[in-house]
């Protein structure tokens, strides 16, 4: 297996993590932009997300291979007998789940990734949460905007880096892809070491400003010109989406 490539994102780029408009989707406002005084809050909630922050991620190639163990206690109840599994150099990860298999498709080849904001960022809005519930939501809304600035981030380094025609990542837990693989895929990718990602016994990332998954490499069908990152034309689930539709910049 190649090596893991880790990025700890240098402090020049943080402002890039910053997107007002996004965390006022995460806020509910659909394509509005909140009133006056809540955006003089986001920009001050902002400057003290940016001195709390601590980006970096980590991601490797992965052969995908067939994995046809049988199931005979899930017979008759729709799971599927032959699923495919991510191959870290050797040791293999199964994934189930309809959802990854339509995003990884039939290639041969995948990249598992993983990001995170940092612990301090949890510590800062546990503050806030004592203090007071407003900030402590608009500063949430940040974070989660921050998160998915920097899956952008991560996926063009990936496909800077690799040479591959890469589309989005795809997250542990998203649809029915089951949060119970986290600790072997961390343990795996080597996610603790590499950027200090654990899990608690629920399956929740810890830090949780964190995501893994997979990125799929396209197949050259002219699947998805667009580049969306995981949003709107792209995503096969856009159309009931309340978080992003109707959010995209690119009109797709």
């Amino acid at each position: 297996m190649e090596a893991a490539r880790i990025v700890w994102v240098g402090r020049q780029e943080y402002k890039s993590l910053v997107d007002y408009r996004e965390a006022s989707v995460f806020l509910g406002y659909g394509e509005q932009m909140p009133d006056s005084g809540t955006e003089r809050e986001l920009h001050r909630l902002a400057d003290a997300l940016l001195d709390v922050i601590k980006p970096r991620y980590l991601f490797v190639p992965v052969r995908l291979v067939q994995d046809c163990v049988k199931r005979p206690e899930a017979a008759g109840q729709g799971d599927p007998t032959v699923h495919i599994a991510a191959d870290f150099g050797g040791q293999c990860l199964r994934l189930p789940g309809d959802a990854i298999h339509a995003h990884l498709g039939r290639a041969g080849l995948a990249v598992a990734a993983c990001l995170t904001l940092g612990g301090q960022v949890d510590a800062w809005i546990d503050k806030l949460q004592k203090e007071s519930m407003l900030d402590a939501l608009l500063a949430d809304a940040l974070a989660n905007a921050a998160v998915e600035r920097l899956r952008i981030h991560l996926e063009q380094e990936a496909r800077d880096v690799l040479g591959l025609d890469l589309g989005w990542l795809f997250g542990i837990g998203y649809e029915d892809f089951p949060l119970v693989l986290q600790p072997d895929f961390l343990r795996l990718a080597g996610a603790g070491e590499g950027i200090g990602l654990s899990v608690n016994t629920k399956g929740i990332l810890i830090p949780l400003k964190s995501v893994t998954g997979f990125i799929n490499v396209r197949d050259g069908a002219g699947n998805g010109e667009k580049h969306c990152n995981g949003r709107c034309g792209m995503c096969p689930r856009h159309e009931e989406c309340r978080f992003f539709r109707g959010s995209c910049s690119k009109n797709c």
